[in-house]
């Protein structure tokens, strides 16, 4: 046995297995790094072992078989030992193992001692107060499969995922997908592994619903999108009117099987405001499909079924929450009065409060229809509480991000904008949401990208058409912004705002017949648009013509309390106030205002902060009447309301002429020069600053002039860019 063992060191058998062990140690630990931090397989770090594992005993057979001589490599047995250099080969590789356990020493104590006193990625983050995706555990809840004959039933199916889905978004220490986003997967054969990635999940929710004259059998699985294996899953036989235990069943069980520790309220809080009435949530289901697919046609059904479902069952707060916010969407669709949205939508929040007074969508609706009031406190206050409450809820988010824009805080809102579509990744609607505040910060470069990243999902957005013509018209870009908005109109004909906004472009670009087909355009779509009855205000301010025609418009919409869609109330209001006192009539929309506004007309004044371009409107009608001290009061309140906004986002024309109203030049002078650096925030601006008197005072000014004369060459390049464009299409 010792003659082995002397021939075995004699061969350099055990300094080569010494040497072997060390390096594939090593190996093995570099590995262990590198193959997460390339995004590489697990199987990777496993087949590297196997593959050292099975080398070690083919390099003892081959130290033992072989030797290394000055002439090269050769069998053992045919070298002779007088001859043999194994000696000298030994030393080397006493060396080469002496190198070797240097540096895994030297890694063993950097890892002991050096990185793990190191704060891990997510103390890193959490100092930056933002919670890495990874750590936190994200589920989405794909729609579940109809597998009933009756393939009308599919809207049930979608229900019931749709309100599992909302059950654990109320979990905070849950991250849920938005239905927007998870539904997009339906009847895809995709792997779960893609679908995770796309909505930056660790785990997907799926099932099959199939009903059966008065029973239902539901099953679902919970699956790691990492390996595919199944987390949890269940089948549940009931009768139909037990469908609101299975989704507490299955909410519950998933919550559990992804071993969040719940805190006792949010077990409570999974199934409140909901209803055992299967009729009314039948309706309801029904109105969740609507308003998910959002159209003028669609938002009316939606309310009309969310109505007979509170028939059905006057105690169902999610079915008043759900209504609250169809009301508003009308609004924002332009097809609702937006002071009968808000009343109708405050009262159907406020009764689900009453109901249920956690209910996260509830407030949101409730904060939303406060700010459109304008009560900017109690706004914060509840749309703050909706998302203490439900973190995940995409309705209290998204209303929230309005808000922060409207209160001046535009890196919050573009903050809560990014998170939303974090949530809820494939919506398109948070892609318009987020370019648009990017816009309005000045944030050009990154807007685009977003438009971009929104185009490769779907190149035929309406909307997204629209912005992107938003965005180049704020660049001064007026030729390139004619493209985007031409598609937007072809898009979608039905909506009269992308022709109007067409139509201010080409007034911008001196074009006013291309201007007046726009606003034809848009009256034939639809004549009772704010937007399209407001167009004609624009056309003769731009031509200065028709100015009793344009002053009886004006005070025609006004009294008829037309919503400030798209501006529409301010084209009314500035036409109304000019055209007074340039014909005396001051004492018109000084009533017409206080009809409006009475708080303004109050001694004193009071809520100044509700409508700032209400406050300069009446200032001004007030100095022009000769009331110097009301007027110059309410200016100079205008003027420090309007302070943060002007330093936050853009000096507007108004702000300039404010100064000037209550004689103040330098201040004027200043404004003028900030209002330089964003000159095209608004289509007004230079039909205002040619036309109107109040800027007589500085029109004769150097910066005044160089404006004017910079609008005139900007409008006639770009009327060049536009005309070599049209040839260059027309040539192809």
């Amino acid at each position: 046995m010792a003659s082995v063992w002397a021939e075995l060191k004699r061969r350099n058998v055990v300094r080569v297995a010494i040497a072997y062990a060390v390096v594939s140690w090593l190996t093995l630990q570099f590995a262990d790094i590198l193959v997460p931090l390339l995004g590489l397989p697990e199987w990777v770090g496993k087949f590297i072992f196997l593959l050292l594992a099975i080398g070690f005993p083919l390099a003892l057979i081959f130290a033992w078989a072989f030797e290394l001589t000055p002439e090269g490599l050769k069998k053992e047995k045919e070298v002779d030992r007088s001859q043999s250099i194994t000696g000298d080969t030994g030393r080397k590789l006493d060396y080469f193992v002496i190198a070797v356990m240097a540096v895994a020493l030297a890694y063993f104590a950097f890892d002991k001692f050096v990185s793990s006193d190191a704060p891990d990625s997510t103390e890193i983050v959490a100092d930056e107060e933002v919670e890495p995706l990874e750590t936190v555990p994200s589920i989405a809840v794909l729609p579940f499969a109809n597998m009933s004959a009756d393939e009308s039933s599919v809207f049930f199916s979608d229900g019931l995922a749709d309100t599992v889905l909302h059950m654990l978004a109320q979990v905070r220490e849950i991250r849920v997908a938005a239905r927007t986003s998870s539904f997009q997967f339906r009847d895809q054969s995709m792997d779960v592994a893609k679908i995770g990635e796309q909505l930056k999940v660790g785990t997907i929710l799926e099932g099959s619903v199939q009903k059966s004259g008065d029973k239902i059998r539901v099953t679902a699985q919970l699956i790691d999108v990492s390996n595919g294996y199944h987390l949890w899953s269940g089948t549940f036989d009931r009768k139909l009117d037990d469908v609101f235990a299975i989704q507490d069943e299955i909410a519950t069980e998933v919550v559990a099987a992804l071993k969040v520790s719940l805190l006792g309220e949010d077990v409570e809080r999974l199934n409140v405001g909901q209803t055992d009435n299967i009729e009314a949530y039948t309706e309801y289901l029904h109105a969740i499909n609507d308003l998910n697919s959002q159209s003028i046609d669609t938002l009316t059904s939606a309310v009309a079924h969310l109505q007979e479902a509170i028939r059905l069952d006057p105690s169902y707060a999610q079915a008043y929450s759900k209504l609250g916010h169809a009301y508003l969407s009308m609004s924002d669709y332009g097809t609702m009065r937006r002071t009968e949205a808000v009343l109708a939508a405050r009262n159907a929040a406020t009764r689900a409060l009453d109901l249920s007074p956690e209910s996260s969508e509830a407030l949101a609706v409730l904060g939303h229809a406060e700010r459109l009031d304008r009560n900017m406190e109690s706004a914060g206050q509840l749309l703050q509480k909706a998302i203490e409450i439900a973190p995940n809820d995409s309705v209290a988010l998204s209303y929230y991000g309005r808000y922060l824009g409207a209160d001046a805080r535009p890196d919050e809102a573009i903050l809560t904008a990014q998170k939303l579509l974090r949530l809820d990744p494939l919506n398109e609607t948070n892609f318009i949401s987020l370019g648009a505040g990017l816009v309005f910060s000045q944030r050009y470069a990154e807007a685009r990208e977003v438009f971009e990243s929104l185009e490769s999902i779907n190149p035929k957005n309406p909307s997204l058409s629209f912005n992107q013509g938003g965005l180049q018209r704020r660049q001064g870009n007026l030729a390139a912004a004619i493209a985007p908005l031409v598609e937007s109109v072809n898009l979608d004909p039905d909506d009269p705002e992308g022709s109007t906004a067409l139509g201010q472009i080409y007034l911008m670009l001196d074009m006013p017949e291309q201007a007046a087909r726009a606003f034809d355009r848009a009256i034939e779509a639809d004549p009772d648009h704010p937007v399209s009855r407001s167009a004609p205000l624009a056309l003769n301010l731009y031509l200065q013509q028709n100015s009793e025609e344009n002053f009886q418009l004006a005070r025609e919409l006004l009294e008829d309390r037309i919503d400030d869609r798209r501006d529409s109330r301010y084209f009314a209001l500035y036409v109304l106030i000019d055209g007074a006192g340039k014909t005396d009539r001051n004492h018109i929309a000084l009533e017409l205002l206080d009809n409006l506004y009475p708080h303004l007309f109050d001694d004193p004044p009071h809520d100044l902060d509700k409508n700032r371009n209400a406050v300069f409107f009446a200032g001004r009608a007030l100095l022009q009447s000769g009331d110097i001290d009301r007027g110059a009061h309410l200016i100079e309140s205008y003027l420090a309301i309007n302070e943060r906004y002007d330093e936050v986002y853009h000096v507007d024309w108004d702000s300039i002429a404010s100064q000037l109203l209550i004689g103040d030049r330098e201040a004027a002078l200043k404004k003028l020069d900030q209002f330089a650096e964003t000159k095209y925030s608004h289509s007004l601006d230079r039909t205002v600053l040619q036309h109107d008197s109040v800027f007589d005072p500085i029109r004769d000014e150097p910066a005044f002039i160089a404006l004017m004369d910079e609008y005139r060459e900007n409008t006639a390049e770009q009327r060049q860019i536009l005309q070599a464009m049209n040839e260059d299409t027309s040539g192809h």
